[in-house]
């Protein structure tokens, strides 16, 4: 029997057209984020082309097409399937527990200070966003208590209070007290990234998503009229929300944005740059750089270098004076997947390999911490990692694995 390009039964052509349709909008949803079309329902039609296509070759339809229709089904299958086991807390490399009251693990409050976005802990409690409100646990994680019930979408803690963001696409800046008391509007600006530093409040804001597509169609054939979109500013204001001043602009998605001493440093698609508070002497520090921190006399951060691909990076960690003298190159690493700077370590995972790794910035005291299969590395707060996985559920986890809890 010759086996034909084209289904020959109906069923067939529709399993067919069914997989086809889903590579085609999977792969526009990938690379635009602007079809209109939930993942759950691309994944459907994917799913209905594999079984129309099974049972069109079992009825006898031998075509290239059903073969590929099945492959795909199959491929769909098989990476939602991993997601599904991943999200039921087997297989996770370490003890997911759901709260630590019988363990030494519960005392641990090298975390204390962290403000990592979603999550941030103060004192022996720790707040977190989940599912867009305010949740509130103790370090030892008893205690689960809710904190609001209007959205939040990010949080930063500073002395007695919470500055928190609402809608994640067009963010209103807050404060309240911890306890979601004392809710004051400080901003009506689209929000991206913020910090707070004493009375000072620095953020950076964004165009909407539905805006920021907008954009993105125009600049389909000009990548430079994308990067060179000057569409959100750099902010200052008091703790109150008054005395507000731009202080320079910044691209489509400004990320993120740090103060010290007299220096505001802020990373702008892909760029770090450096300005002073007053909003002079603004000045470009690494083309392809990620910020790192800085004590009284260095800046460290990190430099990548062009790898041809956004599947890893090669990176180098380099130091210069604030002044901006003395610049070199302490250690580089190729084929690292995420990384992190805290507390005078390099965080990092490699590409295809296992485990997070740990070192100090010039590249002595190099250790392999764990053998956890990390999905996305959110962040490191002093014995503590944060992670997420497939299916989005998140993990707070010992840096040696010996225990963890999920977030959400």
């Amino acid at each position: 029997m010759k086996m034909t390009f084209l289904p020959s039964s109906r069923l067939g052509k529709w399993g067919f057209a069914l997989s086809i349709s889903f590579v085609i909008l999977i792969s526009l949803q990938i690379r635009f984020s602007i079809i209109p079309v939930p993942v759950f329902a691309t994944v459907s039609l994917g799913v209905a082309g594999f079984v129309a296509a099974i049972v069109a070759f079992i009825r006898k339809d031998r075509s290239i097409g059903i073969l590929i229709s099945i492959v795909i089904g199959a491929v769909i299958l098989f990476v939602f399937g991993s997601i599904l086991l991943d999200s039921t807390d087997f297989f996770k490399g370490f003890q997911v527990v759901k709260d630590y009251s019988q363990r030494t693990e519960g005392s641990d409050m090298s975390g204390d200070g962290m403000n990592l976005g979603e999550i941030s802990q103060s004192g022996d409690q720790i707040y977190m966003v989940v599912k867009n409100r305010l949740y509130r646990v103790n370090s030892d994680w008893t205690g689960r208590t809710k904190v609001t019930d209007f959205l939040v979408s990010s949080i930063f803690i500073s002395d007695e209070w919470i500055y928190f963001t609402d809608d994640p696409d067009i963010s209103n800046l807050y404060r309240m007290k911890k306890d979601g008391s004392e809710r004051t509007k400080l901003s009506e600006d689209n929000v991206a990234q913020y910090c707070v530093s004493g009375d000072m409040v620095l953020y950076s804001t964004k165009k909407s998503l539905a805006e920021f597509n907008e954009i993105k169609k125009k600049a389909m054939t000009s990548v430079d009229l994308l990067l060179e979109s000057e569409a959100g500013t750099i902010n200052k204001m008091k703790t109150d929300g008054s005395e507000k001043i731009t202080l320079c602009k910044v691209s489509l998605e400004p990320w993120k944005i740090e103060i010290h001493g007299e220096w505001i440093y802020y990373e702008d698609y892909g760029k770090l740059y450096k300005i002073k508070i007053d909003g002079t002497e603004r000045a470009m520090i690494s083309g392809k750089g990620r910020f790192g921190y800085v004590t009284d006399t260095w800046l460290y951060f990190i430099a990548l270098r062009d790898t041809g691909t956004d599947a890893y990076y090669n990176l180098d960690v380099v130091r210069m004076k604030i002044d901006g003298s003395e610049r070199s190159t302490l250690a580089s690493l190729d084929k690292v997947y995420f990384f992190t700077l805290d507390e005078g370590w390099l965080y990092f995972v490699f590409k295809s390999e296992k485990g997070l790794h740990r070192m100090r910035p010039d590249g002595t005291e190099m250790q392999k911490l764990n053998n956890i299969n990390i999905w996305a590395l959110d962040g490191v707060s002093g014995n503590w990692m944060y992670i997420s996985d497939y299916s989005g559920a998140r993990y707070r986890v010992k840096l040696d694995s010996s225990v963890g809890t999920r977030i959400n």
